[in-house]
């Protein structure tokens, strides 16, 4: 069981009334690192969902009163409405069931949410010792409503939750062999989910991708896109083109990338086509971002590979590493790290490219005087383009100690230009409320805490599964029905569990 870590903002930040040309900022983030992934934008707002170094409020049975959690990497959801304010966030450990005082990794890959306002966080972290993917489920008042293992033979890792129409999704990642020699080839793994919880999503190698690894994927009339890197030495990075063959998952062509030294990093799919960002080690050591578009048809004399219309190289002085891109419109909002343009340190830099050629003819660089990197990016139907990564230029407005925090940009047109101006730049949270978790969306105060006797029934009714948790997370007790409090003293956490929902309440255990 899980506590759910839901914070009603405390600040009401001024509504996005702006006439043209402005950028709205929003940090949230707390005293350590901290890195928005991914980004979901639909008609109830955004949610973002990172990475956090910071302290967290931790879940019942894993140290969730200990102060500060576990340390290392944690996940996070930040959810937001059309104006930008907050509404709920969650913050979670890489794996709950690890023994007390074991350190939490994990790698946020992608962010959705659905018609039941559930937000689904697709993941990769540990369990048991082997490195697999999750799909985990957060509503804002049941709590974490499902969360699914996506595993299979060797490590799973994941990298994308990709909308496939009405309201299902597809699954992709890869599969690595953990022995050598392995009988499991390593491959790309996708599969179908419906976007229900308790119906746990299709998970299998896709045929004809053996040496293959799942960089990003996306979806388009009936086609699933996958950007790849393969064992093909004159040309690792390809993207693959799969349809589905009587419900089976065919790979039907192949677009290679004819440069031994390019790494993909994205890939976006619409009705003008398809697009890809990458990263390409140049002759002087230097990352240079990279950029291409996929010809709508296949080769005619070899129906099963794709060319390209188009592949740009934007070089500079110093490393500038592609990252993600984005259809809108006509235009492909292509987007890199740069440390030659921006205020200062590093930028996120989102040029404007026209689909159909690929001519730059615009760019602007988001950030402050500090550092800034750009990791995903998202558009609305009213046309702002959503920017999301980190930051450390607006420290002064959480625990302004330098260290980077979780970033979302919003930009009143993706029509960008040098002369957008930043406004409200706001923090989601004061910083001693960021990952603090309170059972209940109504109140920020502390419940109060209920004295129980040894002896005396503990606040459970007939039928509900019970446990309770000393104030380092250890269970003490577990049952089911009305028992009496055992022979304990102090605070204790007490967490019930019905057909109805999930209750916890601190009490206090005396003589």
């Amino acid at each position: 069981m899980r506590l759910l870590v839901l914070l009603l903002a405390v600040n009401v930040l001024t509504a996005f009334g702006q006439d043209s040309e402005a950028i709205e900022v929003r940090v949230f983030g707390a005293e350590g690192m901290d890195q928005a992934e991914a980004v979901w934008v639909d008609a109830a707002g955004c949610v973002l969902a990172g990475e956090t170094t910071s302290d967290i409020a931790m879940a019942a049975g894993q140290a969730a009163w200990a102060p500060g959690g576990p340390v290392g990497k944690k996940g996070f959801v930040a959810v937001m409405d059309t104006a930008l304010d907050h509404q709920w966030s969650f913050a979670f450990a890489g794996d709950v069931e690890a023994p007390l005082g074991a350190p939490s990794t994990l790698a946020i890959r992608d962010v959705v949410r659905t018609t039941d306002s559930t937000v689904w966080v697709l993941y990769d972290a540990p369990r048991e010792g082997q490195w697999m993917g999750h799909l985990m489920g957060v509503h804002p008042q049941e709590g974490v409503v499902e969360e699914f293992d996506l595993s299979s033979q060797g490590a799973t890792h994941t990298c994308a939750l990709v909308p496939a129409g009405g309201s299902t999704f597809l699954a992709v990642g890869n599969r690595l062999p953990m022995e050598v020699p392995s009988a499991v080839p390593a491959s790309v793994m996708a599969g179908l989910w419906t976007g229900q919880a308790g119906l746990a999503p299709g998970w299998a190698a896709l045929p004809g991708t053996e040496g293959m690894s799942a960089v990003d994927a996306a979806w388009w009339s009936d086609t699933l896109y996958v950007a790849v890197q393969r064992d093909v030495p004159d040309s690792p990075a390809a993207v693959l083109l799969v349809v589905a063959d009587n419900g089976n998952p065919l790979v039907v062509g192949v677009a290679p990338i004819a440069d031994p030294n390019v790494v993909l990093s994205a890939i976006t799919a619409g009705p003008l086509g398809v697009a890809w960002s990458g990263t390409l080690t140049s002759d002087d050591g230097t990352l240079d971002a990279m950029y291409g578009k996929l010809a709508p048809n296949p080769d005619p004399f070899m129906p099963n590979v794709w060319p390209h219309e188009w592949m740009v190289e934007t070089t500079s002085a110093e490393d500038r590493p592609g990252r993600d891109i984005l259809w809108t419109g006509v235009i492909l909002q292509c987007a890199n790290q740069t440390t030659t343009e921006g205020g200062g340190g590093t930028g996120g830099m989102v040029q404007r490219r026209f689909g159909e050629t690929g001519v730059w003819f615009g760019a602007h660089v988001f950030g402050g005087d500090g550092e800034e990197d750009v990791r995903d990016l998202a558009r609305d139907s009213q046309g702002r383009l959503y920017v999301a990564g980190s930051s450390n230029s607006w420290t002064a407005l959480n625990a302004a100690n330098g260290s980077s925090d979780a970033v979302l940009f919003r930009t009143t047109s993706f029509e960008l230009t040098p002369d957008f101006e930043y406004v409200d730049a706001e923090s989601l949270l004061p910083v001693d409320l960021t990952f603090v978790g309170i059972s209940e969306m109504s109140t920020l105060e502390r419940a109060p805490v209920l004295a129980v006797s040894w002896g005396s029934a503990l606040p459970c009714t007939v039928g509900e599964s019970w446990s309770l948790f000393d104030a380092a997370g250890r269970t003490m007790a577990t049952g089911v029905g009305a028992a009496p409090m055992p022979r304990v003293t102090g605070l204790f956490r007490f967490v019930s569990h019905s057909d109805f929902g999930s209750k916890s309440r601190w009490i206090w255990g005396q003589n």
